[in-house]
């Protein structure tokens, strides 16, 4: 009896462990919450390319889309190059009217005017002394140059707190001198980084090539074929002299600016940046006025761009010119923009304004129930005056009363 008893609450205890209502399923106690992503509002239905107008009200299927990147994005990456200045009066690189063909043309080349800036230019005396003109006269530029509209619009990115980093490759340092722009030179290797990130150097400074000594660019120093002499090395060669020992020679100074061909002193820290920002999840980048030639460019726009695809952002184009037409950009700009960027405040505040409702005037019904409220407030404040003059009325009475009663009181 004992044991068809025992079997039969083992049955019991087989049916309730294989029941489908006794399945656990194991709870964390904490659940990580996860980051909340960007949600871009407008996307264009198709890339484009679009036309940049000068005057009207701009095209709604770019200037929306636009419109929600510059005003709602918060970790915005901008990518720029030498034609957002050109409106400044200084010239692009590789336009028919740029930099590589006037010097081209100025010098006599026969090959390309891009030789000038490759880093052989200190090997003959003659690319020497062309390489000191033309770095005094778009030194001279850069100091006479006044910032666009577009630069304008960048600092305000970044004073309202929604440029996560600008990366430019001009070295006219018209960027760095607005507010919220500043740049760090040389570029520090750790965090904090500052807003604006040269990556081709800048014609503010000059520097040593042999012990790094730094100081503001003298356009006087670098005269004909003359390669100057570093005063810090000079001083600290004498000093070794003095105390006899051998000396280790002076070093030559040149401008700041990375050349083709030689290392970038910033590369490192560059590197360390681009990585910061790309785990920072950016949700919009801008790349304007640059043809995209430079490898290390063509890269931080590739990863970048996927990035921000990751977080449901939108990638946009701004040049005269079509994208790069490579394989590594397929896909990469959702937004593709002809013309001059210099366009863009002004499209934006044309947009803004033709989407702005105006107040309607109140209709019937409105004006009906505004007035018979006006009445219901007024019967109300009236009744309260005549409330309020009762009871200040019988507070007087009783004062008055209490003033007697107290004077007999006090006769006796």
């Amino acid at each position: 009896m004992m044991a068809q008893s025992t079997i039969a609450v083992m049955k019991d205890i087989i049916a309730v462990q294989s029941s489908p209502s006794t399945t656990f399923t194991y709870v964390p106690a904490e659940t990580k919450k996860r980051k909340r992503e960007a949600k871009v509002v407008s996307r264009p239905c198709h890339p484009g390319p679009f036309e940049l107008r000068s005057e009207g009200v701009p095209d709604e299927q770019y200037a929306e889309a636009l419109h929600c990147m510059l005003r709602k994005c918060r970790r915005l990456v901008v990518v720029v190059g030498a034609g957002i200045s050109v409106g400044a009066g200084i010239p692009d690189f590789r336009s028919s009217t740029g930099l590589f063909q006037t010097v081209k043309d100025d010098f006599k080349l026969k090959g390309s005017g891009q030789s000038m800036f490759d880093s052989s230019v200190y090997k003959d005396a003659a690319t020497t002394s062309m390489f000191h003109s033309m770095v005094n006269t778009l030194h001279t530029l850069s100091q006479d140059a006044k910032v666009t509209k577009f630069h304008q619009m960048l600092s305000e990115l970044s004073t309202e707190k929604r440029l996560l980093r600008l990366y430019t490759q001009n070295v006219d340092c018209l960027e760095i001198s607005l507010s919220g722009l500043e740049t760090a030179v040389p570029l520090p290797v750790k965090a904090p980084w500052p807003k604006t990130i040269q990556l081709h150097g800048g014609l503010q400074k000059m520097v040593c090539a042999k012990c790094g000594w730094m100081a503001p660019f003298d356009p006087t120093v670098f005269q004909e074929d003359r390669i100057p002499e570093c005063n810090e090395c000079r001083e600290w060669d004498s000093v070794r002299e003095v105390v006899g020992k051998r000396t280790q020679g002076v070093g030559r100074l040149r401008p700041r600016i990375v050349l083709y061909n030689e290392f970038n002193p910033d590369g490192e820290a560059i590197g360390k940046v681009t990585s910061s920002d790309l785990k920072a999840r950016p949700d919009g980048m801008l790349v304007v006025g640059t043809s995209l030639k430079v490898p290390g460019v063509r890269r931080i726009v590739k990863e970048m761009s996927a990035a921000v695809h990751a977080a449901n952002g939108i990638v946009v184009w701004v040049n005269e010119i079509d994208p790069p037409a490579a394989k590594m950009f397929e896909n990469c700009f959702d937004l593709i923009l002809k013309g001059d960027c210099q366009e863009i405040p002004s499209i934006l505040e044309r947009w803004e304004k033709s989407k702005t409702r105006p107040k309607r005037a109140p209709s019937t019904r409105q004006k009906k129930s505004e007035s018979a409220s006006d009445i219901v407030s007024s019967i109300t404040n009236k009744t309260i005056s005549e409330n309020d003059r009762k009871i200040t009325d019988v507070f007087k009475v009783k004062k008055k009363a209490v003033g007697r009663v107290n004077g007999v009181k006090l006769e006796k």
